[in-house]
């Protein structure tokens, strides 16, 4: 993980994105409205009460009733204004958020800029709980009327994200806690659209905030959380009609939900970041650019997403970032010229060029003579993976490439890419609505490490000075037009040189239906990360609507 782990899971709307119509349907018949029962919590076996925003294992709950600054969709990056109604930088190194009026806590007292900065102060003196690793980057939060200003003690301008997400909470509660970093929060002051109604180890139940500012928008009378033990059972509920909203993997999906009933039971898996394939660059050949492009052609993405994730995501190009967020990022050109599709022919013309051939018998010999063998580590305990894995040994081994795959614990598996202990590794991209986040995981050197050591995020171990100076000088501005420029050289970055072999985009886990609600996220209104990310949750707690009968 980078020092940025993401706390939940960019072009700005108009104040009024959040104001948006979610339907006609009337709450006069509210009592007769059921539930709206989702399926996010597993207990171990029973539900532990936390709902402290900053809290270890805290429940899913607290995502409904807590508001950070802005909210910002996960798919494609849209900026949403909630606490705050704008914000501006006064230069690279100050950033300024101006705070909405009227807004209320649930104890009845005012919402000011000085939460925020409580908020902000309190994860710098438990830095425990500032798992965002936003201090000491910042070097201040102050409030000055109603607005919060953050100064910062170096410039880093994509911190932004972290920033406006960031739960806010109320100094009038928390300035009383003894202990913030163990503090479960078992009757939490909010600004949100929900609040805690009660709670039970089996479930618990959320209800309209009635001083929540845009509380005539709210129209789901209640949410039911559920005590779930496994994927398996929550199936079986699922498939039931018992669950409204749900976010896992379901093997088989429109056979073993959709088929029980068409007219009610949806599903959409939207593309996240990409699954990679992670090669050591520390070792040859992989520190040669032709022999990585090769490997490249030679992987059949299409024949893994299909075969190997039973068809539910897309194949990946190699800008690793999830589609929504490409778009009108990443050159046209660009991507068509190292698009990569499937050719062992390819593969083996830029090997040639390198001094590799096929021996009789249809092995690849490097220049020396001798056989090109490798080892690939996988998760033994994702099937999914070990299939993936399987596809990449049979499409290398067709180049003449023999592959031997080592399935482990995830345990090992995670600390053999971490401490570079591998050739090859099965592995993820983190997932941000700010490619730049992504790219500085994957990328800077700094997040790298020598072999034997724990990389925080750059496992293949990339070093490159102009890659960290495209990066660092990209965190330091806020012209749009310079950091365009940046990013298109990082990106011909990940085309050109193939730094990881980017496999297919990882699904967003989400099923839902239709017999009672509607005003679900859809792939024509993406308007929310539907897999129970915080803060994309907040847009869908006033948008998803009883259907009116």
């Amino acid at each position: 993980m980078t020092k940025h782990s993401r706390l939940a899971a960019v072009a700005s709307l108009a104040a009024s994105g959040l104001l948006v119509a979610v339907g006609s349907s009337s709450m006069a018949a509210a009592k007769t409205v059921p539930p709206l029962t989702v399926a996010f919590d597993y207990g171990s076996p029973l539900l532990l009460e936390n709902f402290n925003p900053f809290g270890t294992n805290n429940l899913s709950g607290y995502k409904y009733m807590f508001e950070p600054l802005y909210i910002v969709n996960d798919l494609n990056g849209r900026q949403t204004p909630a606490l705050a109604t704008s914000y501006h930088w006064g230069n690279s190194k100050e950033l300024i958020f101006t705070m909405r009026s009227g807004v209320k806590w649930s104890n009845g007292q005012a919402l000011t800029a000085k939460d925020v900065a409580f908020t902000f102060n309190l994860l710098k003196k438990y830095p425990a709980l500032d798992f965002n690793g936003l201090w000491p980057t910042l070097s201040s939060v102050t409030a000055k009327g109603n607005q919060v200003i953050f100064d910062f003690a170096k410039a880093d301008v994509p911190d932004w994200f972290f920033i406006a997400t960031t739960p806010i909470l109320p100094e009038s509660q928390w300035a009383k806690v003894t202990n913030p970093v163990k503090f479960t929060d078992p009757s939490p002051v909010v600004s949100g659209p929900f609040k805690l109604a009660r709670f039970t180890s089996r479930g618990y139940t959320l209800k309209p905030n009635p001083d929540f500012w845009l509380r005539s928008k709210v129209k789901i009378p209640e949410m039911q959380f559920m005590d779930l033990t496994s994927n398996t059972s929550t199936d079986l509920l699922l498939s039931e009609g018992k669950i409204d909203w749900a976010t896992i993997f379901t093997p088989g999906i429109k056979k073993t939900y959709i088929s029980r009933n068409p007219k009610y039971y949806h599903y959409w898996f939207p593309s996240g970041s990409a699954q990679v394939l992670y090669l050591n660059l520390t070792k040859p050949p992989f520190n040669q650019v032709k022999f990585r492009q090769a490997l490249a052609y030679a992987i059949n993405r299409s024949s893994i997403a299909l075969h190997g994730e039973y068809g539910y995501p897309k194949p990946a190009n190699q800008a690793v970032v999830p589609p929504g967020i490409q778009k009108g990022l990443v050159p046209s050109a660009l991507a068509r010229k190292y698009a990569y599709a499937y050719s062992p022919r390819k593969a083996l013309r830029l090997l040639a060029q390198l001094g590799y051939h096929k021996s009789p018998a249809g092995v690849l010999l490097n220049p020396k003579g001798k056989p090109v063998q490798f080892t690939l580590v996988g998760p033994s305990a994702y099937t999914d993976m070990i299939q993936d894995e399987s596809i990449i040994t049979q499409d290398l081994k067709a180049i003449g490439i023999k592959v031997t795959e080592v399935s482990t614990s995830v345990s090992t598996w995670s600390n053999d890419y971490e401490t570079g202990r591998y050739q090859m590794a099965m592995g993820f991209t983190d997932t941000y609505p700010n490619p730049w986040l992504t790219y500085n995981a994957l990328l800077n050197s700094n997040e790298s490490a020598k072999i034997g050591q724990l990389a925080p995020s750059n496992y293949e171990r990339w070093n490159n000075k102009a890659t960290d100076a495209a990066l660092s000088a990209y965190a330091e501005t806020t012209k749009p037009a310079v950091q365009r420029r940046l990013m298109d050289q990082i990106e011909t970055t990940l085309f050109k040189d193939v730094p990881v072999i980017s496999l297919f985009y990882g699904p967003v886990w989400y099923e839902y239906q239709t017999n009672a609600y509607t005003g679900w996220p859809t792939p024509s209104n993406p308007y929310a990360d539907p897999s129970n990310a915080y803060p994309d949750t907040l847009l869908m707690a006033i948008r998803v609507h009883p259907i009116a009968k």
